[in-house]
């Protein structure tokens, strides 16, 4: 069950035991130490956590055990609410880190039941899904995938999932080598394991991947996230979370399988298993095949929003169009995400004829739904910076995100281009604007 941490100094006890006594009755779960923490302990719990609650006060400014806390909060972009306690003056450090967040106070008349209120609030919170998908290969979907989610991760920080639903799997391959993604399908730490019970959830498990004629619908506890989970930043790289659940082959299965139960079966045990992580994220971004399959529809079923990628063209727009009418053909009408359409590799130094008469509503009709009012006002440039590769060895995987790499080359341009999508991206879900 996710939980909140609460970070506090030992002096200050009594406001620890009110606070713990506010949550339990709210039915929100909390994690402390009392006494001296080991440090490797709190920085898992505090990973592991939705929120971190630090009890600012006098003794909290002076205590390392706090600023440890608050750092390894930050380290994983895990959402701070500060809530003082007492009259205690910020500086230094908490001055720049915890005060420009502090609004809540014990001084307020209801100052703990807006505290529990907020809490509950970030614990019910559901992290925005998105499907990057375009049933035309070749417009750019991994690349946006995996470029978008790390520009996204570095302008706003926090916590972002990347999945990998191609069978083809070269999002994990852009950045892990095939031995390595290998290896893990071979343990099935990998994406058939949001799907069916595997040897991730039960030692004694038969794998998934290893019998293409049997669907397994037997229920199952998502796996744990330090477990399953490759992760892209690593210990080495910038701060915060980007994680991959990793592609395999195998998942071709499905798209043979003609149990219409059985897969109905393990369509909901994805739909719940991708459900219990979006409390452990803020971004969660499918990459998905260019095909109408089983897949897609677990994809579209559990986005709130569809990225369409799109080149200036006919062909594009046709698949854009198709998608379309999938979403609304197969997905009904409650469920249906929202879908944004994505200029991929336009010309830098002008608007093509093809994208002004898009955004004036010229392909409208032909598109058979509003493209001009799904456009994205942002558009992603053509650039061989954009081109889909293998990391070389020994490259630690975050190399591979450009809003990390190397200076020169133009870069500076992509990643302003990405950082512009990404803030579109966001205004997008912080509007409310959904198909749901």
């Amino acid at each position: 069950m996710p939980h909140v941490y609460i970070s506090h100094s030992g002096a200050d006890s009594d406001a620890l035991l009110q606070l713990h006594e506010a949550l339990r009755a709210a039915a929100i779960a909390d994690k402390y130490v009392v006494g001296e923490p080991d440090r490797a302990v709190a920085d898992r719990d505090i990973a592991a956590s939705f929120a971190v609650i630090v009890l600012v006060s006098a003794a909290a400014v002076r205590s390392r055990t706090v600023r440890a806390d608050v750092e390894a909060a930050k380290a994983n972009g895990i959402r701070i609410i500060p809530y003082q306690i007492d009259k205690a003056r910020l500086n230094g450090f908490f001055k720049a880190e915890v005060q420009p967040l502090l609004r809540l106070s014990s001084a307020l008349p209801d100052g703990m039941d807006q505290l529990v209120a907020e809490v509950s609030s970030a614990y019910k919170k559901k992290c925005p899904v998105i499907a990057v998908m375009n049933l035309k290969g070749g417009v750019g979907k991994t690349t946006v995938t995996g470029q978008l989610s790390g520009a996204w991760q570095e302008a706003f920080g926090g916590r972002v999932l990347l999945v990998d639903l191609d069978p083809q799997y070269n999002l994990t391959q852009t950045f892990f080598s095939m031995d390595h993604a290998d290896a893990s399908s071979g343990v099935d730490r990998s994406v058939i394991s949001l799907f069916e019970r595997s040897r991730l959830h039960a030692k004694d498990a038969a794998s998934p991947a290893e019998n293409w004629l049997e669907l397994t619908t037997a229920p199952f506890t998502p796996a744990a996230r330090d477990g399953f989970v490759h992760e892209i930043l690593g210990t080495d790289g910038p701060a915060g979370r980007l994680d991959l659940i990793s592609g395999q082959f195998e998942i071709s299965k499905y798209a043979f399988a003609n149990d219409r139960d059985a897969l109905a079966a393990i369509k909901q045990s994805f739909l719940r298993t991708i459900d219990h992580y979006r409390s452990e994220y803020d971004l969660i971004v499918f990459d998905t095949n260019p095909n109408a399959t089983f897949l897609t529809r677990c994809a579209l079923e559990a986005a709130d929003r569809v990225i369409a990628p799109m080149h200036a063209d006919i062909y594009s727009l046709r698949g854009v169009r198709l998608l379309n009418l999938v979403i609304k053909d197969q997905i009904e009408a409650g469920k249906r995400p929202a879908l944004s359409v994505l200029f991929n590799a336009v010309n830098r130094n002008e608007q093509s004829t093809f994208e002004g008469d898009a955004r004036n509503g010229v392909y409208d009709a032909i598109a058979g739904f509003p493209l001009s009012k799904a456009l994205m006002t942002a558009a992603l440039p053509r650039s061989a910076h954009f081109a889909v590769k293998g990391p070389d060895e020994g490259q630690p995987p975050w190399r591979q995100l450009l809003a990390h790499a190397g200076r020169g080359g133009g870069l500076k341009a992509i990643r302003d281009s990405l950082k512009q999508v990404a803030l579109e991206l966001k205004g997008l879900g912080e509007s409310g604007s959904s198909g749901r």
